[in-house]
Parts: C-alpha cells; structure tokens; sequence
C-alpha cells in the first residue's frame, strides 16, 4: 500500500460519504466561532442541504446524521436567538451527543414490547422520579440500588445503557462531592434523560446497527466489526457529552478568564475547547478507529 493510502485510506466515494456526514457539523462550529451563532446556524443548514443533494445523487439515500444535527442545532439555536443566552447553544452539544450515543447503544438490544424496554430504562427512570420527587442525591442512591438488583437479576450482564449510565453517575458525583455544588448532579439528570430517550426511540425505530445502515454501500466489514465500532463511537459520544459539561459549567458565561495570556470570557473558552480539542480529537479518533477496523473488512 502506497503511502498516501496509508494516511487516508478511502476511495472517492468513501470520501464523499464521510464528508456529506460530517461536514456540515465540521462548518458550522467553525462559523459559529468565527461569525457567531446566527451565521453558524444558517452554514449547517445550506451545507446540509449540499450534503442531501450530494448523497441522493450519488447514494439515492439522504445523510441521517446531518439531517438530526440540524433540527437539534436549529431549535436550540433558535432558543439562545430568543434568550440571548448561550447555554442553550453550549447544552445543545450535550443533549445531542448523550441522545445520539443511547441511540446508538440501542443497536445491540431488540425491542420487543413496552414491557422489556420499561424495564431496561427502569434505573434511569427511578433516577429521575427519585430526584424530582424528594432529592438529588436520593436520586443517585435509587439509581444504584435499583442497578444492583438489575444486576443481581441478570447474573452479572447489564446492558450497555446501563454500563454508561453508571460511569457517568459516578463522574459526576464525583465532581459534586469535589466542588460541593449539586449543577453536576442536576447535569447528570440532564444527560441521563438524554440517553434513555436516544435509546428509547433506537430501540423502537432501528431494527439494526446504525452505522451499518448509514455506511455499509461505502464500508464493508463483518457484523462483529459494525458491532465494535458502532459501540466504540457511542461511548465516545458520552465522553465527549461530559466533557462538554465540564467545560461549560467549570467557566462561567458571565465571567472573564486569563487562559494563556488572553482574556476570554466562558463562552470564548467553551468555543476554543470545541474547535482545539473536541474537532481534533474526534477526527483523530475516527481516522484511528478506521484503520483499526481494517481488520474486519471484507
């Protein structure tokens, strides 16, 4: 294999495809940075509807992922345009990702009745009820007392919904016990509900594995290839829901900071994260996880 090849190891059509996915998101954070929030929105739009030109013309199908980022973009969006007030725009990350990796974790369950799916969401669900009904942290304890009988009852196998529900709890209770502040335990309400409801609607809408639908006319791996990477991107989805609530409760909207010489405001911060940190890293990670899967092609 050639050396270009090994650096980006996709044809002409791959290319298309990765693009029409990921670009419009890719164009509308950097706007946003540069432009703010109003022409951020109306570049995810007009490249949206490149992409759909494109895919249909070349792949007969519309591409899903730009087509849900746009409607979650639009309508919190529309919220900070109303409010003048940034969270909306900065939570939107959070609510999208966290709901876009239960979506993807539902891949590996199959629906089968209200019933099986109320009692996989049943921890979540007592979380909530919990915390809204009496506290916070009864909410948390709810959480892991009804995830120890789960546990108890399914001889040591808890579902992956449950696995992140878990981990992301922990974090931040973790942070609330080091900050003594309970916004970290409100935000896990946050991205918990986001995650049950991104499952919920998998679990009752897909009836297989969501990137396969999306890529398997570009990429061709096994079942167990799709399976590992479907579930390597939804928990990279979760990490990055968290750390995007990291950052935007840690530096406050209203507040001014010294980061590395320059005065920045919590939102200045929150944009620089986004576009230093999180766009490399997740094309980093994707371009990684690509050339690791090449060892389910077929």
């Amino acid at each position: 294999m050639s050396s270009p090849k090994r650096l980006f190891p996709f044809n002409a059509e791959q290319t298309i495809n990765i693009l029409s996915e990921f670009g419009p998101l890719v164009t509308m954070f950097v706007v946003n940075a540069l432009y703010g929030i109003n022409a951020g929105t109306w570049a995810l739009i007009i490249t949206t509807i490149m992409a759909i030109v494109a895919m249909v013309y070349i792949f007969h199908r519309p591409p899903v992922f730009p087509l849900i980022a746009s409607t979650v973009t639009i309508a919190f969006g529309s919220l900070t345009l109303i409010t003048h007030d940034p969270m909306w725009v900065q939570i939107k990350v959070t609510i999208f990702n966290a709901l876009f990796a239960g979506f993807l974790f539902s891949s590996f369950w199959h629906y089968k009745g209200l019933r099986q799916l109320a009692s996989e969401l049943g921890p979540i669900v007592a979380m909530l009820l919990v915390s809204w009904l009496i506290s916070l942290q009864g909410g948390v304890i709810a959480l892991f007392v009804v995830m120890a009988v789960s546990l108890i009852a399914a001889r040591g196998r808890l579902s992956d919904l449950d696995w992140v529900t878990l981990g992301i709890t922990a974090v931040f209770v973790g942070l609330d016990l080091a900050w003594h502040d309970e916004v970290w335990l409100k935000t896990n309400l946050i991205v918990a509900s986001a995650l049950a409801v991104g499952f919920a609607l998998g679990a009752m809408v897909m009836r297989e594995n969501f990137f396969q639908y999306v890529f398997e006319k570009t990429f061709h791996y096994t079942q167990e290839g799709w399976d590992l990477f479907t579930r390597s991107f939804a928990w990279f989805f979760v990490f990055t829901a968290v750390a995007n609530e990291v950052v935007r409760l840690t530096f406050k909207d209203d507040q001014t900071y010294d980061l590395l010489g320059l005065s920045m405001t919590g939102v200045d911060i929150w944009i620089a994260f986004k576009l230093v940190v999180i766009l490399p890293l997740s094309g980093l990670y994707a371009w990684l996880l690509t050339k690791w899967m090449s060892r389910y092609h077929l």
